[in-house]
């Protein structure tokens, strides 16, 4: 029998249709969804502690939590089908393993950075999931296989509700483990010293408790449950695949945020609602509804209750509703990196030479024909200006954006509809491009308005999420997962019905919109909004005492950075001539603020040139693709650890 969650998430399911006179049906399939949606809520609770413990103790958000939950499941796969061991040996080396690989995440991500910027441990956990997530491609190939069942499963009925004896191992024993962590916190001295340093972390340490063994101690927990997890869901769902940590670590983290950061009960309650929301949007509204419910669900929460249902409001140190105090800056992840942007120099080109590179780089398709090599450096350009539009809000305005995708897709399915649906000429399409997405972007920032620090981050990653999401479900407008074919080339009708076919012609046009673009961003950033948008990003607060209208100049921040994303979104949508969601989902995103971070989060010159490059090496040494991954994390980690502040220097 089929489950209505593993439907939904594999793309099987339909919603249910239930005639009136069935009432007492649709009951018990009520039921039946609540009790589904319990089991894999529990899994969601399981993850969502781990983020918890990792928060409380060293107020870092954990994004490699999803590599060690995918870890778990993969190491107890390995151990049952490779080395013959029974499941429970295999899950306790698995266990061991992935806990282990927490304490060594915590010396890699977390020790070398504790005097940087506040932003530098976030992105170094990410470029580890990248890392992780890519070498598992690698060794246990990228598709999914299946995970052996050491037990005949039982249905369990009651009237029509029914569970399985696997839903039941999945409540009881993450029920056990949520219980054994409870009390381990609460009872144990090794607890009471996590709770201390989590409440308090220099008076614990005044107190005589090493901080750096609990922080240690946390992620080494966080390992523990996220390989738990692992193994639960792969039991769950009978397969494993090395792209199942970071669906799974989302969620999980949702759980978090919902149930409360700071509150151990509040991630379990978390993870239960989650599991209970998404399932029954699945089953009466539909699969591509159930992730969808998820992250709006988490918008709501972290716009009118930041804290969570049983957090307290200690999240506000990261800038929820209103903080304004705390261990964390009040507005931006950034702030604290300004005294190094002060003693470091900044290299960066003045708004017309951007206008001088385009105009160099034009004459390239003189130079040679092969069009291989000039569609990897139209790639190149078009990555070089949204990376740029990612280090224009990450940077200039301080507001770290994880899922900036949704802004390039909408530039890229507006050329599409424009073009292909409707026929509309290149010269209104390309601006429209622009012009929506500015619109969608500064419709996305009133929400985020109330937002800064962490939160903020965690609003952009959800309206990413929320974006694609969207792409997946709008049938009749971005026809789903099968996308556009065949979008026309860019035809001029203004020019005598000028049409751009090949690649060399698209090259130009790339180049020109590029150059102009960044030339007029530059302008912005030099001028005195730029210098309004770096007083938010220091002290949002100083800036309303001013005077300053913040909420104008913030959403005027996201309408710049959203017509350029947009822009490029409507380039690549030309050039590459067809579009899926998959063009934008959140490793795009993670993958651009990588660039963004690397170039210099602020410095315009320094992400156009970041971006340019690492959208071009791959290109050129195709062969190696599929360690590009692995190079952008090690690249990634390496930069945050001798330069945070980026390659040309952070501004």
């Amino acid at each position: 029998m089929e489950r209505a969650h593993y439907n939904a998430i594999y793309g099987e399911a339909a919603p249910i249709q239930v005639s009136p006179r069935h009432g007492h049906l649709m009951i018990e399939l009520f039921f039946s969804q609540i009790l589904n949606g319990l089991a894999i809520g529990q899994v969601y609770a399981l993850i969502a502690l781990g983020f918890s413990l990792v928060f409380g103790v060293s107020n870092l958000i954990n994004f490699a939590q999803g590599a060690l939950f995918m870890l778990g499941a993969f190491f107890a796969f390995s151990g049952v089908t490779l080395l013959g061991l029974p499941l429970w040996v295999a899950a306790i080396g698995s266990i061991a393993l992935v806990t282990l690989l927490g304490m060594v995440l915590e010396g890699v991500a977390l020790r070398p950075l504790e005097n940087g910027p506040y932003i530098a441990p976030v992105l170094s956990t990410l470029a580890i999931a990248l890392i992780v997530d890519q070498l598992a491609e690698i060794i246990w190939s990228p598709e999914g296989q299946a995970f052996p069942l050491p037990f005949d499963e039982v249905t369990f009925f009651i009237g029509n509700a029914y569970f399985t004896s696997t839903d039941l191992l999945i409540f009881v024993f993450g029920g056990l483990t949520a219980l054994a962590l409870t009390w381990f916190l609460a009872s144990s001295w090794m607890g009471r010293t996590v709770r201390a340093t989590a409440q308090d972390r220099d008076a614990a340490a005044q107190m005589g408790v090493r901080t750096g063994d609990v922080r240690r101690l946390a992620f080494a927990l966080a390992g523990t449950l996220g390989a738990i997890s692992g193994i639960l869901v792969a039991l769950y769902f009978k397969s494993v695949f090395p792209q199942m940590g970071m669906p799974f670590s989302l969620k999980g983290f949702s759980a978090a945020l919902l149930g409360g950061l700071t509150s151990i009960p509040g991630a379990v309650l978390g993870g239960m609602l989650l599991g209970v929301v998404e399932t029954l949007a699945s089953a009466y509204l539909g699969e591509g509804f159930r992730d969808l419910a998820a992250f709006s669900l988490l918008l709501v929460f972290l716009l009118f209750r930041p804290q969570g249902l049983l957090g307290d409001r200690r999240l506000d140190a990261l800038g929820g509703a209103s903080g304004a105090s705390g261990p964390m800056p009040s507005t931006s992840l950034l702030a604290s990196a300004s005294s190094q942007r002060a003693s470091h120099p900044i290299w960066e080109i003045p708004p017309w030479g951007f206008l001088v590179c385009g105009a160099v780089l034009s004459l390239l398709p003189l130079v040679t024909q092969n069009g291989y090599f000039l569609q990897a450096v139209v790639y190149a350009m078009i990555f070089a200006m949204l990376s740029a539009s990612v280090s224009l809000v990450s940077g200039a305005m301080g507001v770290l954006s994880i899922g900036h995708a949704a802004f390039y897709g909408v530039g890229a399915y507006t050329v599409a509809v424009l073009a292909h649906t409707y026929g509309w000429p290149a010269e209104l399409v390309l601006p429209a491009a622009a012009i929506v997405t500015a619109l969608v972007a500064t419709i996305s920032a009133l929400p985020l308005y109330k937002l800064s620090g962490h939160t903020a981050a965690l609003g952009t990653l959800a309206i990413g999420q929320i974006g694609f999401l969207v792409f997946m479900t709008w049938l009749p407008v971005t026809r789903g997962p099968m996308g556009f074919l065949n979008i026309p080339a860019p035809q001029f009708e203004w020019l005598g019905g000028l049409r751009l076919a090949t690649i060399g012609q698209k090259y130009w046009l790339v180049a020109l919109v590029v150059a102009v673009g960044l030339f007029l961003a530059q302008r912005l950033v030099n001028s005195g909004i730029g210098r309004v948008w770096r007083g938010m990003r220091e002290d949002r607060l100083a800036a309303h005492a001013a005077g300053l209208p913040v909420r104008r100049y913030m959403l005027l921040g996201f309408a710049v950075s959203g017509a350029l994303a947009g822009s490029a979104g409507g380039l690549f949508a030309y050039v590459q001539s067809v579009i899926s969601p998959d063009s934008f989902n959140v490793q795009v995103s993670m993958l651009v603020l990588t660039m963004a971070v690397l170039g210099g989060l602020g410095n315009l010159t320094g992400a156009a040139l970041a971006g340019f490059v690492l959208a071009i090496v791959p290109e050129l040494l195709r062969s190696f693709a599929e360690w590009r991954m692995i190079l952008y994390g090690v690249i990634l980690l390496i930069m945050l650890r001798w330069r945070p502040y980026g390659l040309l220097g952070a501004r």
